[in-house]
């Protein structure tokens, strides 16, 4: 469905309560039609999100033309013989099926404490640039696709708080 406009819907008549939430969910109130207060189609946002896994067919047709795609790199290649008797990924293997799917943004978990990080995101970004490595707390937006691609937000452990962009740059 399209963007709900509620200042329309008060221009109608609908008052703020439960009937403007029968018209959000697509009910007609009062002879309103939910068409005269919604704006034009658009498409949804899509996370997909795949846990201790080898690469597979199943996450690509999943992740295919998802915004983000939240995959394990627990090995870099380097070990890939171990990510294979383990059942799990590599970095580069995220990376190639975030590539097969065509996803915007691949964020990266379930590292082997083996690794400090950097070696992971390098051989991700190697094939995939938009990859990256999400910590504790840290963030990630992902917005409507006319307000731009998903970003991850680092938080700051200075001072405690979200290292968050002012809000008029906050993708919505």
């Amino acid at each position: 469905p399209g963007r709900f406009n509620a200042e329309r819907a008060a221009e109608l008549g609908v008052p703020f309560g439960p009937e403007l939430g029968q018209l959000q969910r697509g009910e007609s109130v009062r002879g309103i039609d939910p068409a005269q207060v919604g704006g034009p189609d658009r498409p949804g946002r899509r996370v997909v999100f795949s846990g201790d896994t080898a690469p597979c067919d199943a996450v690509r047709v999943a992740a295919d033309g998802a915004e983000l795609l939240v995959h394990e790199a627990t090995f870099t290649s380097e070990d890939r013989g171990r990510a294979a008797e383990t059942g799990h990924s590599t970095a580069a293997q995220a990376a190639a099926l975030a590539t097969e799917a065509g996803v915007q943004l691949l964020a990266l978990t379930h590292v082997s404490t083996r690794y400090a990080g950097r070696e992971i995101l390098d051989e991700a970004r190697a094939g995939f640039p938009a990859a990256e490595l999400p910590r504790d707390f840290d963030t990630i937006d992902v917005p409507y696709a006319e307000k731009g691609k998903p970003v991850l937000h680092r938080w700051d452990r200075a001072s405690g708080a979200p290292a968050r962009p002012a809000p008029a740059e906050v993708p919505g």
